[in-house]
């Protein structure tokens, strides 16, 4: 099995890396020039989520489409056909969560590079890391650490009391890292791998408790932080 832990892997439309990988959920940075698109593709058996960092991107399903810009997310359910197309001058920067973190769980549709059906790429696309890559660490609790990617702030940390999120913005986009949310008859309302808004959070607070806090990834635009 590939250790994608320092390698760059190259695409024909960009390129994408690993920032972070637990036993439950990955993520990604893509980069996608300008006019260029992922494959239609599937993951059957894991669910996708998309942060928009920078740019303007273009989702395409087999039916339909949305368009979103930084910052915006959508989950992806498993099965779901879908490319990212980029439509800015200077191309996308997104992030992809994937849970489970398997990396070779893809079907390819249709892809404007001749890829039909091929397996994810070998190791001959992969080379090594190099400084301007991020690598996203989960602090001790009680303390934060802040990555500035493409305009925005990436902010890591443990939330033993999820009331302490109550005084951050609302639209603030949140990913779970580890921990979440249950109801009174122990079911997860809210996990690993969901890309929520922390108004969302505070909304599903106020019903469902987080007995084992929250390890989480907030991205914010560097627009939107205080002076």
């Amino acid at each position: 099995m590939t250790n994608y832990e320092q390698i760059i892997v190259k695409k024909p439309w960009g390129y994408e890396y690993l920032m972070y990988q637990n036993g439950q959920i990955g993520i990604w940075c893509l980069f996608i020039k300008h006019g260029a698109q992922t494959s239609l593709h599937c993951h059957p058996d894991k669910k996708t989520g998309l942060i928009v960092l920078s740019g303007e991107a273009k989702i395409r399903f087999m039916n339909d489409e949305v368009k979103l810009q930084p910052l915006s997310k959508l989950i992806i359910r498993p099965g779901l056909f879908h490319s990212t197309v980029a439509l800015s001058p200077e191309g996308v920067v997104l992030i992809e969560v994937e849970t489970p973190p398997i990396k070779t769980n893809l079907v390819r549709f249709d892809d404007a590079y001749g890829r039909e059906e091929a397996p994810y790429e070998s190791d001959a696309a992969m080379i090594p890391m190099n400084e301007s890559c991020i690598r996203l660490q989960i602090p001790e609790k009680g303390r934060k650490e802040t990555y500035s990617l493409h305009g925005c702030n990436l902010i890591t940390e443990k939330v033993e009391d999820i009331t302490l999120l109550t005084n951050r913005r609302p639209d603030e986009i949140i990913i779970v890292v580890e921990g979440g949310l249950i109801s009174r008859t122990g079911e997860s309302v809210l996990g690993a791998g969901d890309v929520v808004t922390i108004g969302t959070i505070n909304r599903l607070a106020k019903t469902f408790t987080a007995p084992h806090g929250l390890s989480l990834i907030a991205a914010q635009k560097l627009s939107d932080n205080p002076t």
